[in-house]
């Protein structure tokens, strides 16, 4: 899920407050947001585009930009191509930038001051993912100090409830695994922090539908009481009701439901997306992934030898000539079958195979570790290696 939790980010910060803008305005960030969710990227950044020839001055259609880049990055290319992470980081140090120029002209914006703290905020994660702890404190430090400004210029707001809540629950999440934040004295709290992501949920103009799959990850992986796969399954079905055709939205539910141990509905569900995916309606990369859970679903079903044949399908999916981030997964979780099988010697082949790919996606620590150690278990996990 921290795939996920990178790709929410930027969704999650995205405007939040259309009161004080035009209405073309709040239609044309509300259909771009409504774009990303259904993976169209080029339409997306057209419509962004669009925003900022309406107000160029403005931080909201900048920041749309970079999110646009940044889902594309995640979701279109699955971390393959660092060029448009190098596009997001560009542009969203143009959305801080246009943000604290708007803040200093309209000081008693809170539409401004949400776009600001919204930058930061993601930046904030971002160097966070990437280990640059110090300076992932001062952009969360940023980021929480104006998005409590845009909530004290309009109390009623309660879309900035989902970053202050992102922020206190995961500055308490993270110290627990990462010593050298603790130092830092992030205080957090992650019960408060998921009060205010429901209250985002309920209430948010823009954010009600990203609060909602941020609470779906909490309720999928948190370790410390609050875990509720049935709560993430109920919250995941009202967020496909509404984008019932988004890849990146089926996934989640499809994960949600896996975890919840609803084995023959997600494999019904996934029944109907693969005729899709093979009949051309979704790429290869979603082909993969979808071939990624079911394949883990008919063995934690107790069917592997069909799941085994689905997670070698899915191994052998290529883009362009080149494996993909499920592809390579898939590999190593049929290594992980085989050696449940018993059968070493095919386990090996596919996890010297895996260990081969480019590591693009911090997998070949995973094929390494069953090379050394044939994997033991009876149930296969999680779905993903990082997480629910």
């Amino acid at each position: 899920m921290k795939r996920l939790r990178r790709a929410l980010l930027l969704l999650s910060f995205l405007p939040v407050c259309a009161r004080a803008i035009s209405p073309e305005m709040d239609r044309r960030l509300q259909s771009a947001l409504d774009l990303l969710y259904a993976m169209k990227w080029g339409e997306a950044d057209a419509t962004v585009r669009g925003v900022i020839v309406l107000e160029p001055d403005h931080p909201y259609g900048h920041f749309g930009l970079a999110a646009v880049s940044m889902i594309q990055y995640v979701y279109g290319a699955e971390q393959a191509d660092p060029a448009l992470l190098e596009v997001f980081s560009r542009r969203t140090d143009d959305a801080i930038v246009k943000g604290l120029a708007w803040v200093k002209k309209h000081p008693r914006d809170a539409e401004g001051f949400m776009a600001l703290g919204a930058a930061y905020g993601v930046s904030a994660r971002l160097l966070a993912v990437r280990r640059q702890w110090l300076k992932a404190y001062w952009h969360g430090r940023n980021a929480v100090d104006y998005l409590q400004k845009a909530a004290q210029l309009d109390p009623a707001m309660d879309d900035p409830y989902l970053g202050l809540g992102m922020y206190d629950y995961y500055s308490d999440a993270y110290p627990r695994f990462v010593r050298v934040l603790a130092k830092l004295f992030l205080h957090g709290n992650r019960a408060r922090g998921v009060e205010e992501l429901r209250r985002a949920a309920a209430g948010g103009t823009f954010s009600q539908i990203v609060s909602k799959m941020i609470l779906v990850e909490i309720f999928l992986e948190d370790q410390w009481g609050l875990r509720d796969p049935e709560k993430a399954t109920r919250l995941s079905a009202e967020v496909r009701q509404r984008y019932p055709d988004s890849a990146m939205v089926q996934d989640i539910d499809f994960v949600a439901q896996f975890e919840a141990g609803r084995y023959p509905e997600v494999l019904a569900d996934l029944g109907k997306f693969l005729e899709k995916a093979r009949r051309g309606e979704y790429d290869a990369l979603q082909l993969a992934k979808a071939l990624v859970i079911q394949g883990t679903t008919l063995w934690a079903a107790g069917r592997d030898e069909e799941g085994l044949a689905a997670l070698r399908e899915a191994s052998g999916i290529r883009v362009d000539g080149k494996t993909t981030r499920w592809g390579v997964w898939a590999s190593i979780r049929a290594g992980n079958l085989l050696d449940h099988l018993g059968r070493r010697q095919e386990a090996l082949e596919l996890y010297q195979a895996a260990a081969r790919e480019p590591d693009l996606w911090d997998l070949r620590q995973f094929a390494k570790t069953g090379l050394k150690t044939p994997w033991k278990g009876a149930h296969p996990g999680h779905i993903s290696p990082f997480g629910a």
